[in-house]
C-alpha cells in the first residue's frame, strides 16, 4: 500500500513516496548506501524480507513498487525484485532485466521506473502478465491499497488536485503526501486506519550532480525528514 508522485527537472527529477503497512509488520531500516555489480545505489530495508519498495542509484536511475492485489499466493516477497533491478542503467537495461525475470513467484504489483531527461515507466504484472507504459508520466500519482482499491484512488487524485493544481511542483507534491484531507483515515494520501497507517516518507531529488535521499520513519504528519544519505551522480 502506497502513494507515489513524482516531478521532472532538468537533469533530474523528484520522487516523493508515502508508504502503508499494517500495525503487525516490523519497522522498517532506513535508506543505506550498498553497492552491487560496482554499482552504487541508496535504499531502505524491509525489516520482514530484507527487500525494499525504492531505490535510487548513481546514474540516477529510480525504482518505485506498489503492491497490487491479484489472486496469485506469493512464495517470494515483491520487495526483493527491487534488490535485482537497483544497479540497472539506463532505465531500458532495468525494464530488460524485469522481462527476463520469472515473475511467477511475485504477487501482483505496479513498477515505477524514472531516470534524468526522460519519460517516467510504469510496469504491471497481474500474476500472470507483464505490461510495460513506457509513457508512465499519465499515471502519476500512483496509488495502491488492500481497503477500498477504486475509493483510495479516486480519492486521493481528488486530494492531488487540490495540491497541485495547474502547476506541479515539488512543493505541492510534498503538501500532497502530507495530506489528510477531510479527516486522517484510510481514503488521505497520510493515511491511517485502526490496523494500518502510513509508516514511512520517502523523497528522492535526482540533480545534474548528485543523488539525495530524504526519509522519514513514520508519516510525515507525526516525523520530518530526518535521514539523509547524498551520493555524486555517476557520469
Amino acid at each position: 500500500m502506497c502513494t507515489v508522485s513524482w516531478v521532472h527537472q532538468p537533469g533530474g527529477y523528484h520522487l516523493l513516496c508515502n508508504r502503508d503497512e499494517k500495525h503487525t509488520r516490523g519497522s522498517a531500516l532506513g535508506p543505506q548506501v550498498v553497492e552491487r555489480g560496482g554499482v552504487r545505489y541508496i535504499a531502505p530495508a524491509d525489516a520482514d524480507s530484507g527487500g525494499t519498495w525504492i531505490t535510487v542509484n548513481e546514474f540516477g536511475i529510480a525504482a518505485c513498487l506498489l503492491n497490487r492485489t491479484s489472486g496469485t499466493v506469493a512464495s517470494r516477497s515483491r520487495g526483493l525484485l527491487l534488490r535485482d533491478l537497483a544497479w540497472a542503467s539506463p532505465s531500458d537495461e532495468c525494464l530488460v532485466r524485469l522481462r527476463q525475470m520469472d515473475l511467477r513467484p511475485f504477487a501482483g504489483f505496479t513498477l515505477l521506473v524514472l531516470e534524468p531527461d526522460a519519460a517516467a515507466k510504469v510496469a504491471e504484472w497481474d500474476g500472470s502478465r507483464l505490461v510495460v507504459d513506457p509513457a508512465g508520466d499519465a499515471h502519476m500519482p500512483l496509488t495502491s491499497s488492500s481497503y477500498d482499491a477504486a475509493g483510495v484512488r479516486s480519492a486521493r487524485l481528488n486530494e492531488f488536485a487540490r495540491h497541485a493544481g495547474p502547476r506541479v511542483d515539488a512543493a505541492a507534491l510534498y503538501r500532497f503526501h502530507t495530506s489528510h484531507g477531510k479527516a486522517p483515515d484510510a481514503y488521505s494520501p497520510c493515511m491511517h486506519r485502526a490496523d494500518a497507517e502510513t509508516v514511512s516518507f520517502s523523497w528522492v531529488t535526482v540533480s545534474r550532480s548528485e543523488v539525495r535521499f530524504l526519509y522519514s520513519p513514520a508519516a510525515p504528519c507525526r516525523c520530518s525528514a530526518s535521514e539523509q544519505r547524498i551520493m555524486d551522480r555517476a557520469a
